[in-house]
């Protein structure tokens, strides 16, 4: 795998080639879609296959109020969009000076300037360019102006909607992982780093490592989660806590993860937490008591449904 962050000094592997361009976040079947088609554009060209991806989503520098989470971090993204089996990946800065390209100076200082794109592959709700000005339909028209060929890959569908990052997002908001992971293809995953905790969990009777993630990470509604984590090759099941932990009167959020069986330490690391199901929606209890007494009931069930 080659991936290159920056415009600058390209290496020629990323010239000539057929790119696929968009933010991809989560990967899902509407991205492997276009991924699929963009490896059989390169095989039957003979050309590379480059997917042509950006180090932050566009709305995050140009209306910050309105930029949706992701969900997934940009380390994961690259694995993702390799597993496809895309092997060069081009990530580009987003920054006011490419925000500020038009369509056509995109186009041309860009795409076919810098990596003499020889064929573009998009989804059919693309939009690029200053002020989103540029769509499909610019692209097909400017396609023999600056001597490229186009493949537009439609939306798939499922369950009578298209796919797309926004009804991913939302689906897991509303902590409906297990409907998210249709549209994902795989179950949502959550990376993050095991950090010192104030160690609540370990009063109780039930240690927990908490989980830091990254700026913007996209987090299910709060609740309790049925997990999966793997440790030295080792996959195990756990609960995931996701919330403000209102029986002690918090109010800054916690991602906090229960190990069935490990006792390790796991501080520094970074995990991939695999959500299965939403158990419970979060609660609140009189007592510390009978908090920890729910928290059995918890991983009792889910021993069972982790069997």
């Amino acid at each position: 795998m080659e991936v290159v962050h920056g415009l600058d000094n390209l290496p020629e592997s990323f010239k000539c080639g057929a790119i696929a361009i968009g933010f991809f976040d989560g990967v899902h079947w509407g991205h492997r879609a276009i991924f699929n088609q963009l490896l059989e554009v390169a095989q039957a060209s003979q050309t590379n296959a480059i997917a042509f991806t950006f180090d932050r989503h566009p709305a995050e520098l140009l209306a910050p109020e309105f930029a949706p989470p992701y969900i997934t971090t940009l380390s994961q993204r690259i694995e993702l969009i390799n597993e496809v089996g895309v092997e060069r990946i081009l990530i580009a800065d987003f920054d006011p000076g490419l925000a500020g390209l038009t369509p056509s100076d995109f186009l041309g200082c860009i795409v076919v300037g810098r990596l003499a794109a020889k064929h573009i592959v998009v989804g059919s709700n693309f939009r690029f360019g200053r002020d989103r000005e540029g769509d499909v339909r610019y692209l097909k028209a400017a396609a023999s102006t600056f001597g490229f060929e186009l493949t537009v890959v439609p939306s798939v569908i499922i369950d009578g909607a298209p796919v797309s990052s926004t009804r991913i997002r939302l689906m897991i908001s509303r902590g409906d992982v297990e409907e998210a992971s249709k549209l994902l293809g795989r179950r949502f995953v959550l990376r993050g780093t095991v950090v010192p905790g104030d160690r609540v969990g370990r009063v109780l009777g039930f240690p927990t490592a908490n989980i830091q993630t990254e700026p913007r990470q996209l987090l299910p509604a709060h609740g309790v989660y049925t997990v999966q984590t793997q440790i030295g090759g080792a996959v195990w099941n756990g609960l995931c806590y996701i919330g403000k932990r209102p029986t002690f009167r918090s109010q800054r959020e916690v991602v906090e993860v229960h190990l069935m069986g490990y006792s390790g330490d796991l501080y520094g690391r970074v995990l991939d937490i695999t959500f299965l199901r939403r158990l419970r929606g979060e609660m609140v209890f009189e007592t510390p008591e009978k908090l920890a007494q729910q928290i059995r009931s918890d991983l009792e069930r889910a021993a069972q449904e982790l069997r």
